[in-house]
């Protein structure tokens, strides 16, 4: 799957983390979060099978489970997207050496720790991990799929690579040599996203 969210495409997976390109999926045009791509259910859906958090067949069941319970789906949305701008504001903050926003922090803590509470531990080849099985969340099962790896993102040693881009809202981990990458990426320096295309295309 090449696209399926209004304006984004795997090149714009740039964070070097699924939790990072998450975040990312509002603002990208300048420091403002004016801009969403996630303007309804069937295009998170289609963002989290691109980012490699549902498999295509998980998006599929979410999307068809969406159209017979739209008002459920509205609800879930609504709650990942305040969990997306309150751990954008936690992220930002630790990425700028800011404040941590009390209120935010608060509500992301709270989030991963429900996520926790509904995974299970699972044996794999390199050890256990933690998942979340459709069944367990249906609807929700993408936010708390990314509550899982918020949590692992902030305890692990890669955080103190995590900067924000010079020129938008967007968060990345910086792996480049010396540490001293500036933008979210080149190409968005060659190709200014374009605001109004994609508010045209989640549109429809």
């Amino acid at each position: 799957m090449e696209s399926g969210v209004a304006g984004l495409t795997a090149e714009d997976l740039i964070g070097g983390h699924a939790c990072l390109d998450f975040v990312n999926t509002a603002g990208g045009g300048g420091k403002s979060r004016d801009l969403d791509r996630m303007v309804s259910y069937e295009l998170l859906a289609n963002w989290a099978e691109l980012a490699g958090l549902l498999t295509a067949r998980e998006a599929a069941s979410l999307r068809r489970l969406a159209k017979v319970s739209p008002d459920a789906a509205v609800s879930a949305l609504k709650q990942t997207l305040r969990f997306r701008e309150d751990l954008h504001a936690c992220l930002m903050a630790l990425a700028t050496d800011g404040v941590v926003p009390e209120e935010s922090w608060q509500a992301v803590t709270s989030q991963m720790t429900h996520c926790l509470a509904a995974s299970h531990l699972k044996r794999g080849p390199s050890g256990f991990t933690r998942s979340i099985e459709l069944d367990d969340g249906e609807l929700d099962t993408i936010l708390l799929r990314i509550g899982l790896l918020a949590n692992d993102l902030l305890l692990s040693d890669d955080l103190r690579l995590l900067k924000n881009c010079d020129r938008c809202s967007w968060l990345y981990l910086d792996r480049s040599k010396g540490c001293r990458r500036r933008w979210c990426s080149m190409r968005s320096l060659r190709q200014p996203r374009q605001g109004t295309a994609l508010r045209r295309a989640a549109a429809g």
